[in-house]
């Protein structure tokens, strides 16, 4: 079956907003499945539509509903607010549609969705991949990156070959991958939606106890970086086997190589230990002004998962005035910086946790503090990287855990 998720479209007050031409209209490709189930769209000739049953029908889903109605249902719920509304106004007009002056948002989605599927299908995509998240990337060091090819049978068979893993791992089939080539950046994403295993849920209707069997959806970001040969995968369940089979599905398909993105280390935190204050150095990085010590996290090897965490305004001139050295027991595994960039009087926030995962207040300012990390070796060396790579070196990764302003 493919991926649902209960409460996407299936309320009157939704299905309401639409009216009843443009919404019979949207669900017409689907009339044999419909009807199977006991929705007709007329009741005694008239235009009326018997919403309870379409709800009914949407709430609980039979193994033969076709896929294309559950993108449809998805990508038009995605996009049919009042926020979208301007925009979705442009797209009309930019697609010539004849826009009613009564038109609601869920109408110019539906009326969108009619003309052409890839006119909401982009934009909700962008807007998905810009939401907080956190990337973990993975360097190539097979060569120069170069840029994948987006044929339409290459993204089929990467489709293909992670249904495979879906469906052993009980996500069931039907994934879908949508490529986006983001030259401004030298990147290209890709947005993964997918399923995960069946959940049961109590639910209440007309007074009356029930459950309801479905199957969540989740959608995963897959970012190429093609200066840097990087992989960079926010996968929301955290699974490392789902992140590992996107690693080994992208470089079969873009590299002719499952072991073209290796799972290695690529943060270390030695250089607090090894060179101490200097080790927050940043004159040499334009756009950079100053980089404070904020907080460091320690582990002891034990059964107790023992930690200690010292957290300061400034770590390095703390022990300083107390005349004590930085700490050299446990293991460092976390740290935290402020960071100040030029022109900003707010300082903003840097974290990095070994062994692979650095985080950004903001997505955009990532170039700058990974060229800082860098040249002070908090990013271990590739060993196939050359001063020529030193100075193009761009993201290994990261976590955005704010929406870009």
């Amino acid at each position: 079956m493919a991926t649902y998720s209960l409460n996407k479209f299936a309320q009157p007050d939704i299905l309401k907003k639409i009216k009843d031409e443009n919404l019979l209209q949207f669900l017409s490709p689907y009339t044999t499945y419909l009807e199977g189930r006991g929705f007709k769209p007329k009741v005694n000739g008239s235009a009326q539509i018997d919403y309870d049953l379409l709800c009914r029908i949407l709430m609980q889903p039979t193994e033969g509903i076709p896929p294309d109605m559950v993108d449809a249902l998805f990508f038009v719920h995605e996009v049919a607010d009042d926020e979208m509304y301007d925009e979705l106004l442009e797209m009309a007009k930019a697609g010539n549609i004849d826009v009613p002056a009564d038109a609601s948002p869920a109408d110019l989605a539906v009326m969108l969705w009619l003309k052409d599927p890839e006119l909401i299908k982009k934009p909700h995509a962008e807007a998905l991949m810009m939401k907080p998240k956190s990337f973990i990337s993975f360097q190539s060091e097979k060569g120069k990156g170069k840029k994948p090819n987006l044929a339409t049978a290459n993204i089929n068979t990467l489709e293909s070959l992670m249904d495979v893993w879906f469906e052993q791992n009980k996500r069931g089939k039907g994934c879908k991958v949508l490529p986006f080539d983001m030259e401004n950046e030298n990147k290209v994403y890709f947005l993964v939606r997918h399923g995960m295993p069946f959940k049961r849920e109590g639910k209440i209707e007309d007074g009356e106890t029930g459950s309801v069997f479905y199957r969540p959806e989740f959608h995963d970001v897959v970012i190429y970086d093609i200066e840097a040969n990087e992989l960079q995968v926010f996968n929301k369940s955290g699974g490392k086997k789902e992140r590992a089979m996107y690693l080994s599905a992208f470089g079969q398909v873009f590299f002719k190589d499952t072991e073209y993105f290796p799972n290695e280390d690529k943060y270390t935190l030695q250089p607090l230990i090894a060179d101490g204050v200097n080790s927050l150095s940043c004159l040499d990085i334009e756009g950079l002004a100053e980089v404070r010590l904020t907080e460091v996290q320690l582990l002891f090897h034990g059964p107790f998962n023992d930690r200690t965490i010292l957290r300061s305004k400034d770590i390095f001139k703390s022990l300083q005035n107390r005349s004590r050295n930085f700490p050299d027991y446990g293991n460092l595994v976390a740290a935290s910086f402020q960071v100040k960039f030029d022109g900003s009087s707010k300082p903003r926030t840097i974290k990095i946790k070994t062994p692979n995962i650095a985080s950004f207040d903001r997505k955009e300012d990532s170039h700058v503090i990974e060229r800082w990390m860098k040249a002070r070796g908090f990013i271990k060396p590739q060993e196939a990287e050359t001063q020529e790579d030193d100075d193009d070196y761009k993201a290994v990764e990261y976590v955005a855990e704010a929406a870009v302003a």
